[in-house]
């Protein structure tokens, strides 16, 4: 945005013919509304601009302000902006943010999601959600009270018609049945367009499902097994029906972002994938429209003139460039002389050690973003070997963590909201960082392992507890543990707090570290899906579904199931299970829910801290405060 630097690029060539005839475009719109009385028309196509010849009435005096231009540097090219192409990567996620706007972008600052392409956000209040019972007939398809997508048959544990809850849950065995089935209506802006101009209609949501179908990634499997139909209704409103027995106040899920059909209608998947309408220069209806693709270069983006919140003044700036600039020290550099404005999160500036941060922080503001995915201490609770029953005397591991109180005071002992301070304030500015939760703040961790019989009988609290009185466990067996890491940095240092915060509540930890691939290796001989270990450090990405389910009793990876599953404590909880079911289809938004709500109450692991995305701008962006990457819309210049 330095006004010098933006002549410089601009008479030294250093953009193609199509970038000078777009700032020309602009310059010739804002001097006939200068000249004119302002009425509504078509923006000059560039075939216009290019052919312009001054005329004797375009002899304004007046002097234009300059474009504004936002300089957005990325890491790496787009392999494809088609939605579906299964190869979405950070850069491509910025540009999408620049393209499209909303619907469901929570605005944490008002509890609640802002503005969008949706003239209403669906609710029971609203009459948008409606819960309908319908007859259900064995072999239908349905959801049970866990959740989980079953066949209708005698023995199956559902929610009949009216029940909202796992306590109503029945197990049906005959006789006529109805559950209730929901359907919501969305319902788009009157007089909304592509960016191309043409309308944005209701079709172009159905095609987007069609094409999410056929393209069957496993980001969209939960929504689409859940899913009967997601149908037009009329050019404006569309209609999704969920399978029987099945809520979710999960909309976004549902909701399949619009694709053009006027471009793509009658097309097959892979025609689409190819199309450059889809892959290469697709139009979208957010606040900024894509102009060309220099393969390699940079992609060239301008205000889009019939961006829906236009008459707010947004967004701030004229044209906006992605900067394809691979190498992470030249970007920053870019940064310091202006010639980018802001490094996305492609760059991975989290993993920049602290002295690089600070000194980056010196001329630029940095901004930090938590992911869905978290670090999580395992319990081994039922290794593989308990699978043919729990014998002490055969050898069996002792049963360290059958009892929630030692899960309890395990956590209690590690604090993670201190772990959690403890670790990003070592790497990132202090005011970078919000208040972390202590949800352990009511646990005593003493007072809950003599509780369970692990008894310190020396009074020192650095050597390990015993066993007295366990059932299942011989008297004075020590609480000694394994514990297994990778050999990440992250990891080390957890694995450090891990030994340390445990050994001062006499539980001993023998550490291992190994390699990602002997950690992560396939069952049964793998130790972490092999279920071979005490306490495991590991990340799974939630892939935007509830962390509940990564527990469920039948992601215990085992024999069963080729030792493939998510849930390496081997724990099974029925009551888990169900309320798992229950959290995940309530009618509430899960943004105004704690994601790890059961996880902190039933411990099969203990969320620890979530994996931080950082990005920077330049003093001469302003960034709202709470505003976020998806918000570009509403990132503003420091210069009037």
């Amino acid at each position: 945005m330095k006004t010098k630097l933006f002549f410089l690029r601009i008479w030294n060539n250093m953009h193609t013919i199509r970038l000078k005839s777009r700032i020309l475009g602009i310059l010739i719109l804002a001097a006939f509304l200068v000249g004119c009385s302002l009425q509504a028309t078509e923006p000059p196509s560039t075939t216009e601009t290019e052919n312009w010849q001054p005329t004797p009435t375009s002899t304004s005096t007046a002097t234009l302000p300059p474009p504004k231009v936002l300089n957005i540097c990325i890491a790496e090219e787009p392999p494809s902006l088609y939605r579906y192409s299964g190869q979405i990567n950070r850069a491509t996620e910025s540009i999408f943010a620049a393209l499209y706007d909303g619907p469901f972008t929570w605005d944490a600052k008002l509890g609640t999601y802002a503005p969008s392409i949706l003239s209403q956000y669906p609710s029971l209040e609203n009459g948008l959600i409606s819960l309908n019972p319908v007859a259900v007939e064995p072999g239908d398809l349905v959801v049970d009270a866990t959740g989980e997508v079953v066949v209708f048959k005698p023995g199956v544990l559902i929610r009949p018609a009216g029940c909202q809850e796992s306590a109503c849950a029945v197990e049906w065995e005959s006789g006529a049945f109805s559950m209730d089935q929901m359907s919501v209506t969305y319902t788009l802006l009157p007089d909304l367009h592509w960016s191309d101009g043409e309308t944005l209609l209701a079709e172009d949501l159905e095609l987007s499902y069609t094409l999410a179908q056929q393209a069957n990634l496993s980001a969209d499997a939960w929504a689409l097994e859940r899913t009967i139909s997601f149908q037009a209704q009329d050019d404006q409103t569309v209609r999704w029906q969920g399978l029987p027995g099945f809520t979710t106040g999960k909309l976004r899920a549902f909701f399949w972002m619009p694709l053009p059909a006027h471009l793509l209608a009658g097309l097959e998947a892979d025609q689409v994938a190819a199309t450059p309408a889809a892959a290469q220069t697709p139009p979208g209806w957010g606040a900024y429209r894509l102009l060309n693709w220099e393969p390699g270069k940079a992609l060239h983006l301008e205000k889009n003139p019939y961006y829906f919140a236009a008459g707010n003044g947004l967004p701030a700036f004229d044209l906006l460039d992605f900067l394809i600039i691979p190498d992470i020290n030249q970007a920053i550099q870019m940064l310091s002389t202006g010639e980018c404005d802001l490094l996305d999160s492609s760059y991975g500036l989290e993993n920049l050690d602290k002295p690089a941060l600070e000194t980056l922080a010196q001329t630029a503001d940095l901004h930090i973003d938590f992911q869905e995915s978290f670090e999580q201490l395992v319990f081994g609770i039922n290794p593989a070997a308990y699978d043919d029953g729990y014998t002490v005397w055969a050898g069996d591991r002792p049963d360290y963590f059958s009892d929630l109180r030692v899960r309890q005071a395990v956590a209690a002992c590690l604090q993670p909201a201190a772990l959690a301070n403890a670790l990003l304030s070592e790497k990132f500015p202090a005011e970078l960082l919000p208040p972390w939760e202590d949800w352990t703040a009511g646990l005593d961790a003493e007072t809950l392992l003599d509780q369970a019989g692990w008894i310190d009988t020396d009074g020192d609290s650095t050597t390990p507890r015993v066993a007295q009185g366990i059932n299942g466990v011989f008297d004075l067996t020590p609480l000694s543990l394994s514990l297994l890491t990778s050999q990440a940095e992250l990891d080390q240092q957890i694995g450090t707090w891990i030994v340390t915060r445990l050994g001062d509540c006499g539980i001993e930890v023998h550490w291992q570290a190994l390699p990602i691939a002997e950690l992560y290796a396939p069952g049964p001989e793998g130790v972490l899906f092999g279920r071979q270990f005490d306490l495991a450090l590991v990340s799974w990405q939630t892939a935007g579904q509830d962390p509940c389910r990564l527990y469920l009793s039948k992601a215990v990876p085992s024999a069963d199931n080729a030792w493939i599953g998510t849930n390496l404590a081997g724990w099974a909880d029925p009551a888990f299970d169900l309320a798992c079911g229950e959290k995940q289809m309530r009618l509430a938004p899960p943004e105004s829910q704690d994601p790890w709500e059961l996880l902190k109450a039933n411990l099969p692991a203990i969320p620890l801290l979530p994996h931080p995305m950082v990005w920077a701008s330049s003093s001469d962006v302003v960034i709202p405060k709470g505003a976020t990457w998806q918000q570009i819309e509403k990132f503003e210049s420091s210069n009037p």
